[in-house]
């Protein structure tokens, strides 16, 4: 077992928790037995590039998820994912609306000031 595989057997579970399926829905998608997911997301498995390929399609990413190395972006990117999976519709657009506050304010930040006065009464 390498780091390699684990890395992307980890990869794999996040995706597919995030994605609500368990691990049989997730090989009859991809084809294999219930077994073979396991030792995926175990990384004690190689896996192909067609299986790569199938994962992609069946969890809904991208390739480059399996196999970039921003293993911290999508980390944060899933931790997030799957801790607002339980939050029901009104969390969720309260969170929307602060996140839309925050771009808000880094696109006045990064703009040039051509006139001081104007964005002074804005806020």
């Amino acid at each position: 077992m390498n780091d390699r595989n684990k890395q992307i057997g980890l990869k794999i579970k996040i995706a597919r928790i995030i994605a609500k399926i368990d691990q049989e829905e997730l090989a009859k998608r991809i084809g294999v037995e219930p077994v073979t997911v396991s030792r995926m997301e175990s990384g004690s498995r190689n896996i192909t590039a067609v299986e790569i390929e199938k994962l992609s399609k069946a969890l809904n990413r991208p390739l480059s998820y399996f196999y970039e190395g921003k293993e911290e972006e999508y980390q944060k990117a899933d931790n997030l994912r799957v801790n607002f999976k339980d939050l029901d519709s009104k969390d969720l657009e309260a969170i929307e609306r602060v996140v839309s506050q925050i771009r808000e304010i880094k696109r006045e930040k990064e703009e040039p000031e051509e006139d001081s006065g104007e964005k002074r009464g804005r806020i």
